[in-house]
């Protein structure tokens, strides 16, 4: 199994991702997790310049935190995954043109998992589930919080495992 792990814009958040992702029963063998130009060279943080940096080809699980999702999102053309999985989707950064890209996961009927948090200042549950509502093949989960931190990464851990269950659509490790 090919896992891409794509974290959110500040350094912190890779050793996060890897909480999270010891937390999955998928393979740690397998991920490769991607560093942001921006963090080792100093400069800027763009999402365009960083989607660039991104390695290219197909995973069988992509997985994000926040700015992370909104890159996945915007790097359709170069990534593609059999399983999709974003935290905390930092809604307010995205465009009124990005904000198109949601919902359209539809369209390529892949199992998707969205955990966002009550009250997330980026984006609470409530609007994100409103974007995906009635979307057959993508499933939001609602977590508690309201400072986009997603810091119970075990319970994460579990929702994702639980998630995999029911779709029965990732081969465990």
């Amino acid at each position: 199994m090919k896992i891409l792990a794509i974290p959110g814009k500040m350094p912190i958040t890779e050793k996060w991702l890897l909480k999270i992702l010891a937390a999955t029963h998928w393979s740690k063998e397998s991920i490769e997790m991607h560093r942001f130009a921006a963090w080792d060279n100093e400069q800027t943080f763009s999402v365009d310049k960083e989607i660039s940096y991104l390695p290219s080809g197909h995973f069988d699980v992509v997985i994000t935190k926040s700015i992370g999702s909104l890159i996945t999102l915007k790097a359709q053309n170069t990534i593609s995954w059999d399983r999709l999985v974003l935290i905390g989707v930092a809604w307010s950064l995205f465009s009124d043109q990005e904000r198109e890209l949601l919902p359209a996961l539809e369209d390529k009927d892949l199992p998707i998992l969205i955990i966002q948090e009550k009250h997330d200042p980026f984006g609470s549950y409530a609007e994100i589930a409103a974007q995906v509502a009635d979307k057959h093949n993508i499933c939001c989960l609602e977590v508690s919080g309201d400072r986009h931190q997603y810091s119970d990464t075990e319970t994460i851990g579990r929702l994702i495992n639980r998630w995999v269950k029911e779709t029965r659509t990732v081969t465990v490790s």
